[in-house]
């Protein structure tokens, strides 16, 4: 026998990492439907009979799973459940401490800004004071929350003190949202010593758990209190945590994501939410097949743009910028009529940034823009929040699109534009969003087809459309057969929705400026759903 002392296991988060169907279920449950009737007034829709589950599920298991694919209201059930413990903890008389972690600050603060504003609606409603904090712990460089009713509190301030010192003894409610390392930190304030262990936490929720490995949520559950309950909301048919190293998907060790985790190595049955608010019926219909086995139904099938595309007859549209050629084809490719347009072109020599498809996805922005013009004021802020988002997979491209934006479709700088990776975008949503693969040439799909045909990173990209999805795709992309069987499959998901999908083919041509000012035509093929 080695004299070797075994190290301390810290509870419950010890227990809840690897003995899960060990830990007892809470000592105290409200009554839950009374619970759900005082929180039902406030929202702007009543849960739907899985919303209700999820809500239940949350108050009476320690740990409990939310699958939530695109668009069914998973954030929405995550604030009733926030606004749940702090009304159950006012009727009690016993302050609740509740922490909200994620990935990112984008889906953090998804939460907190639909918890808060429930919970506004709420006291609104039964005309009481407001008595909780809502407060979102930031490292001393991160931007503050754009949500002026969340506390911002960077954490070495000597408001980050005072919080980690009103954490161990509350006299409120507290909701506090933060990425894992900052809530680290912030334990390690709030300690005599260097400790990242403390007894906070009574209610810990973790949104975007696919996209948190284990480690990171560990970091979590060193937080709780004794007794404290885990909600994990995720899909795992989206992105997952992000490696700094190359490896295969694990599906029941520690390198996997925290939902995956539980749900696979421990057999925990998530509650599987399966009314899809967001996406029309055209949008939602191909992941409903590949992913969802059938399980997901849109709510408003003929969501459409709500515009009206200019009529220009064969005539650029008044304040187009002189900059960009114009064709009467743009008007065809935002036509409301049609859900889903993917464009293809030949392959070609782009890798990193492509500036073919920079232009045209400017030229679209453009149009998208005037013809919101003709139905009223345009807020630049709302355009680029809610009714625009730009994707792309690589950093060089993202800046090629801003520039032309800017430089060429005279979009102005601030609010900037916003075009980002899918793994930013994961949580969010707009009207129309624009797609583009970037990488034409052939040798280079090559080198990276694991990540370019992630089925995963389609996913998500597909789905954060609400009315109507825009793809920009080589064919460089859409015909490459990988050599590896695994990544082939996983390349299908993509190809046959390009190929099979949007199998109505009408071939166009689009205008190009090339490096010399000079305009080309380039040959594509206009793709739509047979449907």
């Amino acid at each position: 026998m080695s004299g070797r002392k075994e190290a301390p296991r810290t509870e419950p988060a010890h227990s809840i990492l690897y003995e899960p169907e060990k830990l007892t279920p809470p000592a105290e449950v409200p009554d839950l439907d009374a619970l759900l009737r005082e929180v039902t007034p406030a929202l702007k829709k009543p849960f739907n009979a899985r919303q209700v589950r999820a809500f239940e599920t949350s108050f009476n298991q320690p740990v409990s799973l939310i699958w939530g694919p695109p668009g069914t209201g998973k954030t929405t059930v995550l604030a009733g459940i926030i606004v749940g413990a702090l009304v159950h903890a006012e009727a009690t008389g016993t302050p609740v401490r509740i922490c909200v972690g994620a990935s990112n600050y984008n889906a953090l603060d998804n939460v907190l800004r639909d918890a808060v504003a429930l919970y506004e609606r709420y006291v609104e409603h039964k005309r009481k004071e407001w008595t909780a904090r809502f407060v979102r712990v930031r490292s001393d460089h991160a931007s503050v929350p754009l949500d002026g009713r969340l506390e911002d509190v960077p954490r070495s301030s000597a408001a980050g003190l005072e919080l980690a010192q009103e954490l161990g003894a509350p006299k409120t409610s507290l909701v506090v949202g933060g990425m894992w390392m900052q809530m680290g930190k912030l334990c390690e304030r709030g300690n005599d010593e260097e400790k990242l262990t403390a007894p906070w936490f009574d209610l810990l929720i973790i949104d975007e758990s696919s996209q948190v490995d284990v480690s990171s949520a560990a970091a979590y559950l060193l937080l709780l209190a004794q007794g404290a309950r885990v909600v994990l909301a995720g899909d795992d048919r989206q992105l997952g945590p992000v490696y700094g190293f190359e490896m295969r998907e694990h599906r029941d060790g520690l390198f996997d994501c925290i939902y995956s985790y539980m749900k696979l190595t421990h057999g925990l049955e998530p509650v599987v939410l399966n009314e899809n608010y967001r996406n029309n019926d055209e949008i939602a219909d191909w992941p409903r097949v590949r992913f969802y086995e059938d399980d997901l139904q849109a709510m408003f099938p003929k969501r459409r743009l709500d515009i009206s595309v200019p009529k220009t007859e064969g005539k650029a549209p008044a304040g187009w910028n002189e900059s960009l050629p114009w064709t009467e084809e743009y008007s065809r490719i935002l036509s409301p009529d049609q859900p889903i347009i993917v464009i293809t072109y030949g392959a070609g020599s782009y890798t990193l940034s492509n500036a073919f498809e920079a232009q045209t996805a400017a030229a679209i922005a453009r149009l998208y823009h005037l013809a919101l013009e003709a139905t009223g004021d345009v807020d630049e802020k709302d355009f680029w929040e809610q009714k625009l988002g730009i994707v792309s997979p690589h950093r060089a491209q993202i800046a090629s699109i801003r520039n032309k934006l800017i430089d060429a479709a005279g979009f102005k700088r601030q609010p900037a534009p916003i075009v980002d990776t899918v793994d930013r975008f994961q949580g969010l949503e707009r009207d129309l969003i624009i797609a583009s693969y970037t990488v034409a040439d052939p040798d280079f799909v090559g080198k990276e087809d694991a990540f370019i045909l992630s089925p995963r990173r389609f996913n998500v990209t597909l789905t954060r459309a609400r009315s109507k999805f825009i793809m920009l795709v080589s064919e460089a992309i859409v015909q490459h057969l990988p050599a590896d069987m695994e990544v082939a499959t996983d390349a299908a998901h993509i190809q046959l929705f390009v190929e099979s999908y949007c199998s109505n083919v009408r071939k166009i041509q689009l205008p190009f400026v090339d490096e010399g000012g000079t305009v080309i035509p380039v040959v594509c093929s206009m793709r739509t759903p047979a449907l």
